[in-house]
């Protein structure tokens, strides 16, 4: 009897300035990282089909690496390509779920329904006690964008088996990370340039928005008011190092106060003064979808904050996050419940949080594969 052993496809998530790839091994204990690998668009991608001359060299250093098996990907297209809205709606005797939903979507596309590849990642039925309602979550792609996609990556020699919706990779990784809850809880992911906001129960997409506000706004404010003359490595460093940490620090020295401390409390005072505003405007993010969603759903008690991405190059930025918002927060790294495959060249990284979407695609299953 022959033992067909399942093989996972390679997650490629592309976004406006970033390649990241990421593919996985099933072992006993869960998932084993064949390979990883991040590529920067130069200059960014522009727009379709100006993408292909920049990202088919990038898609085919995918194909050529040893770190990755078969050409067979899931794919993460740019959010700037998707158009999403939340949606409510009733289904009479006549017609589908499905049937009102392509009925009413014509209202919110800013392109013919005709043109349009068109998803709901979460669906809720109607309660026994409710007011008979559907709540979904619709997501649309021109056909034509999809379709240069695809032409993309077969060119780059890969064949793509399925596209993914980015909060639907996020939650698939955090339910691998963690037990799924009824209680709402918050993700967040840190991108570059854009950053992915969402409230997320067991059962359902609560509400979502990317939001524009990524690791590199925190970054280039570094190097302007501290003149590191586009050092962006520096820049990085002293987020990691010093980041929001300035009151604990303050704390300790209170009790410490040795003289010798002083350069370093200044420089502790100084990053934090320079990234606080910027803190703040994600903060003012957080309070508008909270108050959304309390405004849509009765009792929300939220559980916990998840944050992912590149807040890993932020000191304290959850301890901090926790304090203002008054909601246990932790920061996710997807590596330390997984480990490397024997046959994995390990990428020059910190940790496995930059891959973070790459990661929660990787682990989508295709039948058919």
């Amino acid at each position: 009897m022959f033992n067909l052993k399942f093989k996972y496809p390679i997650g490629i998530d592309i976004s406006a300035q970033h390649i990241h790839a990421a593919q996985l091994k099933q072992i006993r204990q869960g998932f084993a990282v064949r390979g990883l690998m991040h590529q920067e668009l130069d200059g960014g991608a522009g727009d379709l089909p100006a993408k292909s001359d920049v990202l088919v060299p990038l898609l085919k250093n995918i194909v050529k690496s040893k770190q990755f098996a078969g050409k067979r990907v899931v794919l993460h297209i740019p959010h700037q390509n998707i158009v999403s809205f939340p949606m409510r709606f009733r289904v009479d005797k006549s017609e589908t779920p499905e049937e009102v939903i392509l009925r009413e979507s014509k209202e919110y596309l800013p392109f013919p329904v005709e043109e349009a590849v068109i998803d709901y990642p979460s669906i809720v039925s109607p309660s026994s006690d409710g007011d008979n309602q559907y709540k979904v979550t619709v997501i649309a792609v021109r056909r034509d964008d999809i379709k240069q996609y695809l032409l993309m990556l077969k060119k780059a020699g890969l064949i793509v088996e399925a596209i993914d919706f980015g909060l639907s990779s996020l939650i698939r990784l955090h339910n691998y990370l963690y037990n799924p809850t009824h209680n709402p809880i918050l993700l967040f992911h840190i991108g570059h340039t854009q950053s992915l906001l969402s409230i997320v129960t067991k059962e359902c997409i609560l509400a979502y928005r990317y939001i524009p506000w990524g690791i590199e706004i925190l970054v280039k404010k570094l190097m302007a008011n501290l003149e590191l003359s586009n050092n962006k490595n520096k820049a990085e460093i002293l987020l990691r190092k010093y980041g929001l940490a300035h009151e604990d620090h303050q704390i300790r020295d209170n009790s410490i106060n040795l003289t010798e401390d002083i350069e370093p409390d200044n420089i502790f005072r100084a990053i934090y003064q320079i990234i606080t505003p910027l803190i703040e405007d994600l903060i003012h993010e957080f309070h508008k979808i909270i108050a959304y969603v309390r405004s849509e759903e009765q009792n929300v008690v939220f559980e916990s904050i998840y944050i992912s991405g590149q807040a890993s190059l932020i000191r304290h930025f959850d301890k901090y996050l926790e304090k203002q918002l008054n909601i246990p927060t932790k920061l996710i790294d997807p590596m330390n419940k997984m480990t490397f495959s024997d046959s994995a060249i390990q990428p020059d990284i910190s940790g496995g949080a930059p891959f973070t979407l790459a990661l929660g695609l990787a682990m989508k299953r295709v039948p058919w594969l």
